[in-house]
């Protein structure tokens, strides 16, 4: 299947890139970003408008980098512990969030912020 996002705001700190535009995602994978890469065709176009898919602290290289320069922690694993669901966030969370808010079954959904923290503050 492929999707078309439109009216989004794609931000991704560690390459940098924080623009208005569109994401194309073809069979489950990113494809473009910004324009329709040639001969993409959306099975499925959804607006994004309204629509915040907002991580707390995830276990990525961004993550491990800002624990590491703002508390000095160098393995993440160290904070399950203190997690109210006993770990760190991973990317899987993010992206089952997101899976869910482009699904059919959050078609009546907008102007929502959805958090994905476990319960972190």
């Amino acid at each position: 299947m492929n999707v078309e996002i439109v009216n989004g705001r794609i931000v991704d700190p560690a390459s940098g890139h924080d623009e208005p535009g569109g994401l194309y995602i073809a069979n489950g994978r990113i494809a473009g970003i910004g324009a329709a890469p040639d001969g993409f065709r959306a099975d499925r176009t959804l607006n994004a408008r309204g629509a915040v898919v907002a991580p707390g602290l995830v276990e990525t290289e961004m993550g491990r980098r800002l624990m590491k320069a703002t508390a000095g922690v160098d393995d993440l694993r160290a904070l399950d512990a203190t997690m109210p669901f006993g770990r760190v966030c991973q990317p899987e969370d993010v992206a089952n969030a997101v899976r869910w808010l482009v699904s059919d079954r959050a078609a009546y959904i907008t102007g929502e912020k959805i958090n994905v923290y476990g319960g972190a503050s």
